[in-house]
């Protein structure tokens, strides 16, 4: 068993034991940041492009991968796409990550603390929710291995164009059921920089 495994958020529930609840609109008060032009140059051909080639890896590496780009332009971060994340093979949390921000400055190896996880899908968000909460509970169980208990873990699942949220703490998973419109990226990278510590 493996992320990909995960397909519903009942299955979270029964096999992880995580509580899934809906909440609206966390983060429509986050102020966006004041974006680089050369994040406002790239994603004048790159979303686009995204959206007309219109698969999952387009999307990841045009949008996403640029997102998480100008992420760290604005804070000392790492980031991770497309790593192995094996943490408890008896509960299937292994396999590759789409995305992982650590709010560590160490760009050679995942250290903690994960704070964020990022799964990209084509379309159809609610069939990554399953998926990105596993992935957050290894983060979670990751960050307390190494004696780094932070209290939430972050998540988004997208398609480029919308960005949905999730928080784990206490054994909750709350959904954000607002749909974050990507627009001209400064919301989306500034509730990303709300997630890191100051």
């Amino acid at each position: 068993m493996a992320y990909s495994d995960f397909k519903t958020l009942e299955q979270i529930d029964n096999d992880l034991g995580i509580t899934v609840k809906d909440v609206n609109k966390l983060y429509t008060t986050i102020e966006p940041v004041t974006l680089s032009s050369l994040f406002v140059d790239t994603m004048k051909v790159a979303f686009d492009l995204a959206i007309k080639i219109d698969t999952e890896m387009a999307r990841q590496s045009l949008i996403v991968d640029n997102v998480l780009l100008e992420l760290k332009r604005h804070a000392d971060i790492s980031f991770f796409v497309g790593n192995s994340f094996n943490v408890d093979s008896n509960k299937g949390l292994t396999g590759n990550l789409d995305a992982i921000i650590s709010n560590s400055n160490n760009q050679l190896y995942i250290t903690a603390p994960v704070i964020v996880l990022v799964e990209a899908k084509k379309s159809d968000l609610g069939s990554g929710y399953a998926q990105c909460i596993a992935e957050m509970e290894a983060a979670r169980i990751f960050n307390e291995r190494k004696g780094n208990n932070i209290p939430v873990i972050h998540g988004t699942v997208t398609d480029g164009a919308i960005w949905r949220f999730i928080s784990l703490q206490d054994g909750i998973a709350a959904l954000d059921s607002h749909l974050y419109h990507f627009g001209d990226g400064s919301q989306i990278v500034g509730i990303l920089k709300s997630f890191l510590f100051k």
